[in-house]
C-alpha cells in the first residue's frame, strides 16, 4: 500500500532529524540514531522493490506499495529521496564502524583454513604469507570502499543536510499518504 510508503517516509524523516533532539536529550538522539536505522533497513527495501519493479511483497503488504508518477506534483523523485534517505538512516551509526579489517580478517582466516583443508602439507609459514596476502589484497579494495562510503555518510549526516532530508521525506510522506485514494 502506498500509506506503508508514506510513514516509511515520515518516519525516517523524523529519524533523520536527530540532530534536532541533540540539545534536549542525548538518549533522545541515540534511540532515534537507532530506530532510524532499522526504518533506513526498511526503507532501502522498499526503495529497492520499487526500483526493481519487484512483485514478492505484494502478498505481504498488498498492491501499490510505491505511489503511481501522477499521484502528486513531484512525485517522480520519490524513489530518489527514498535512496537518498536511506542510505542516511543506514550509514549514521554505522560510519565509526570499521568493517574493512573485520570482513578482511574474516576471508583472510577462511582463505587459510580452506587451504590448510585442501592442501593439507602447507606448513604454518605458508600459510601465515597467505593469510597475509590475502588479508592485505581484500583489506586495500574494501578500505577503499569505506571511504568512499564514510565520505557520504559524512555529507548526509551533516546536521543541516540530515534535516533538509528529513524535512523533505516527511513532506513526500504526507503529499503520498493524502494523494491515496
Amino acid at each position: 500500500m502506498v500509506v506503508t510508503t508514506a510513514v516509511l517516509l515520515i518516519a525516517g524523516g523524523v529519524f533523520a532529524c536527530a540532530p534536532l533532539f541533540k540539545q534536549v536529550s542525548k538518549s533522545l538522539e541515540r534511540l532515534f540514531v537507532f530506530l532510524g536505522f532499522l526504518v533506513g533497513i526498511g526503507i532501502i527495501i522498499v526503495a529497492i522493490y520499487a526500483a526493481l519493479n519487484l512483485t514478492f511483497l505484494s502478498s505481504i503488504v498488498g498492491t501499490g506499495l510505491v505511489p503511481a508518477a501522477d499521484a502528486f506534483t513531484y512525485a517522480q523523485y520519490y524513489l530518489v529521496v527514498m535512496a537518498v534517505l536511506g542510505i542516511l538512516l543506514f550509514s549514521r551509526p554505522l560510519r565509526n564502524v570499521r568493517w574493512a579489517s573485520l570482513i578482511s580478517l574474516g576471508i583472510a582466516i577462511l582463505a587459510a583454513a580452506e587451504l590448510h583443508i585442501t592442501f593439507g602439507s602447507l606448513t604454518t609459514v605458508e600459510l601465515g604469507i597467505v593469510f597475509i596476502i590475502v588479508l592485505l589484497a581484500v583489506y586495500t579494495l574494501l578500505r577503499f570502499v569505506e571511504d568512499i562510503l564514510e565520505f557520504i555518510g559524512s555529507v548526509l549526516s551533516f546536521p543541516p543536510v540530515a534535516i533538509v532530508i528529513g524535512l523533505v521525506s516527511i513532506y513526500f510522506g504526507i503529499v503520498a499518504y493524502n494523494s491515496h485514494p
